[in-house]
């Protein structure tokens, strides 16, 4: 125990012997039976915060034996007694309700005695009011501080919670602003680096036999980098402070499909676009789901197909649902580089489309050799959050 916490157990004791012994000494003298009873009545109030129920049964025992001993009358109502109702305060605070009701019946035999000592005829029933009205708001007061004391334990422990709740939801939502990113930076990189290599794959087998189609394939290859570049510093802006906003670029969506598809087309793959239906309004990000959906399929037909020369893209408009499927013409994947970590682009698709409450289905052609990605996308869904 700390000594301040000493000092507040203690000093409202020494004042509370100071206060009963005082009115004995001008009553005519300090009686030495009424001077000790009063110090033991004081002195269980040391004992009001571990054990308040325990120090008011004996100090109740200790007035008990004082009025058996000397009578039962005005004069013998000894000052300290108001300990009694002190003690009475502290455990309508601090104990169950069980134990404050058994402190209060025993308080409360006080008046009950004065009660029937007036009814026979003895002096004392002039007490019986204020003893009982002291009774009273000691456990008003003591049940108050209680009620008090969790109020503000509950506002704590709300508190806390919120702060913990809001620090939860901050994290949660840079980890998925982590993972949009990651996601985007991996369909930008994953694309682009696909569509150089296999320029620069081209450039190095026609270099010596078709010197110019080299150097075109080479200036497709810069064209890409720049591309890539562009737009790795459009999705990276949102990390940098101080950027005003409308700066960036805006992302890619269904306008920017036949850039892609001559991208891919540059790089050796003849890739062919149907649309059917007619194109209805769709928000951003769901362009760019579709977008990134295809970008993903090509990707990995120019990184995984073996033999693949050339792919579909379908855009099939319906009343309500925007269907796309990509088909290559591959004869299953090549073997994957052991020191490779397997990609995520497949799970990229299906989160997108996820978010809008689409479907993505991958798996082999059912018409060829080839493989096939399907993605099912409704018109009615309603933008993620």
């Amino acid at each position: 125990m700390t000594v301040s916490a000493r000092v507040r157990l203690v000093a409202p004791v020494v004042v509370l012997a100071v206060l009963s012994l005082g009115p004995l000494v001008r009553l005519g003298g300090l009686d030495g039976g009424a001077a000790v009873v009063s110090v033991g009545l004081v002195a269980t109030a040391l004992a009001r915060r571990r054990a308040p129920l325990p120090a008011l049964l004996v100090a109740a025992a200790l007035l008990a034996a004082w009025w058996v001993g000397h009578g039962l009358t005005p004069q013998r109502l000894l000052p300290a007694g108001a300990v009694l109702f002190w003690l009475l305060a502290w455990v309508a605070d601090r104990r169950p309700v069980r134990e404050v009701v058994a402190a209060t019946a025993v308080v409360v035999l006080v008046p009950v005695t004065l009660v029937v000592l007036a009814l026979l005829g003895r002096p004392g029933g002039e007490a019986v009011v204020p003893l009982t009205a002291a009774t009273v708001v000691a456990v008003v007061v003591g049940r108050n501080r209680r009620t008090r004391r969790s109020l503000l334990v509950a506002l704590e422990e709300r508190a806390v919670r919120a702060e913990r709740e809001r620090d939860a939801g901050a994290r949660a939502a840079v980890a998925e602003e982590r993972t949009r990113i990651a996601r985007e930076v991996h369909d930008v990189v994953a694309h682009n680096v696909s569509v150089m290599t296999a320029l620069a794959d081209g450039a190095g087998y026609t270099l010596a036999t078709d010197p110019e189609r080299a150097r075109g394939a080479m200036a497709q290859v810069a064209a890409t980098g720049r591309e890539a570049i562009a737009e790795m510093h459009r999705l990276l802006g949102v990390l940098r402070a101080g950027d005003e906003p409308g700066q960036d670029a805006p992302a890619p969506g269904l306008d920017q499909l036949d850039q892609l598809l001559e991208q891919v087309r540059a790089a050796g793959l003849a890739v062919t676009l149907t649309v059917a239906g007619t194109p209805a309004p769709l928000p951003a990000t769901a362009q760019l789901a579709v977008h990134r959906l295809v970008q993903e399929a090509l990707t990995n037909t120019l990184t995984h197909a073996d033999g693949a020369r050339a792919a579909r893209v379908a855009l099939r408009w319906g009343a309500d649902a925007l269907e796309v499927e990509v088909v290559d013409d591959g004869r299953g994947g090549r073997p994957r580089d052991p020191d490779r970590p397997p990609g995520h682009g497949l799970v990229g698709m299906r989160e997108r489309f996820g978010a809008w409450g689409g479907a993505v289905e991958t798996g082999p052609d059912r018409g060829g050799d080839g493989w096939r990605v399907h993605g099912t996308l409704p018109l009615g869904a309603q933008v993620p959050a």
